[in-house]
């Protein structure tokens, strides 16, 4: 009898130069480069670095995306069409097969229209925030353009934990959203469809909404007080602690690290300092609980970066859809390499119904 696993853990379904996601030893590189040097460079930098394995090539992405970050009246009609009620990751969906720009980036190929709209996406994001078209910005940084787009606090500290984020979900090996991407990108379909549907899997709970969850239940907490208790009630019923443990880390999430310094650092001293403190006591309580068990369980990015969001103003509903515009470029980059031996992907599967013909 051959063995499934319905998740797919541990099946090796492909090879891939992009990232490395090292579970065992708590690390993870983007072509060969830690993410503990890489949230050092510019946002752009990683991200062409991530596309190409190429360094130096920061500046020419970054031209070319503010380039194409403007929407034409049609582009935005593209999210401003639809019911106000839209999630803001189906809006994205939606206008994701929509748009094109994709002269300027020539060089990509068959991944060019792709680019375009990964150069779109924060003003997608901005507009349907807005529910209006938004007046030119000058800004030539993409991070300080969707910033300044959607209001965010100024300042140093802002910008850089934004960016920080950013650059630590550009990429993250097979994970769900990219392994449809390439299971998409393998039927030879448009790079547009490929991202529509990575789209459509990251807007699922157990994938990209983690954050939003983890925040949600810090409110229902209320203080770090209740914290002990709220943790004991989820093991006792045996329901998951969201942000807590990761799939493929048998040790902390080298990205957590990160999001809790940031998310530390933003709200210190302002009125989200009492949720930071409230996450915190989670964090505790549940290390704790799992050391009692002789287990490693610790705190994913997902635990503190909805809290790295709420401080720079974004509605939860909207936290997903940032994730999208920095996955996006791991999409494309897996959707490059995919072209480069392309296999239909086409998994067997146990058939366990009946094995006669009913009535």
């Amino acid at each position: 009898m051959i063995e499934v696993d319905k998740g797919l853990a541990d099946v090796v379904v492909g090879e891939t130069a992009i990232s490395l996601v090292d579970g065992a030893n708590g690390a993870l590189y983007y072509r060969g480069c830690d993410v503990d040097e890489l949230v050092d460079w510019p946002f752009a930098e990683v991200a062409a670095w991530v596309l190409t394995g190429r360094r130096g090539m920061g500046h020419e992405l970054e031209a070319e995306l503010t380039a194409s970050a403007a929407l034409s009246a049609r582009e935005a009609g593209l999210v401003l069409g639809l019911p106000r009620t839209t999630h803001p990751m189906l809006a994205l969906q939606c206008a994701a097969v929509g748009l094109d720009d994709s002269e300027r980036f020539a060089d990509y190929g068959e991944a060019a229209p792709g680019l375009a709209v990964a150069a779109k996406l924060p003003t997608l994001i901005a507009t349907h925030l807005a529910g209006a078209m938004l007046p030119p910005n000058d800004e030539a940084n993409g991070i300080d353009r969707f910033l300044a787009q959607i209001d965010a606090p100024g300042g140093a500290a802002a910008r850089r934990a934004f960016e920080t984020m950013q650059i630590l979900q550009i990429e993250h090996g097979f994970n769900a959203s990219t392994y449809a991407a390439r299971v998409i990108a393998s039927t030879l379909a448009p790079v547009q469809s490929v991202i529509a549907g990575a789209i459509g899997t990251l807007h699922g709970r157990l994938h990209g909404g983690a954050d939003q969850a983890a925040l949600e239940a810090a409110d229902r907490v209320g203080s770090p007080d209740q914290a002990a208790q709220f943790v004991d009630a989820c093991i006792a019923r045996k329901q998951r602690v969201m942000g807590m443990g990761h799939r493929e880390y048998r040790t902390l999430d080298p990205r957590a690290k990160h999001a809790r310094r940031w998310a530390q650092a933003l709200t210190q001293g302002t009125e989200h300092e009492a949720t930071f403190e409230t996450l915190a006591a989670i964090e505790r309580r549940f290390n704790e609980r799992m050391a009692e068990r002789g287990k490693a369980m610790h705190a994913n990015i997902e635990f503190y970066k909805g809290l790295i969001y709420r401080a720079l103003g974004l509605p939860a509903r909207y936290f997903t859809a940032c994730f999208a515009m920095a996955r996006v470029f791991g999409y494309l980059a897996h959707f490059m390499e995919s072209r480069q031996d392309n296999r239909l992907i086409r998994p067997a599967v146990r058939y366990v119904g009946p094995t006669v013909a009913v009535g």
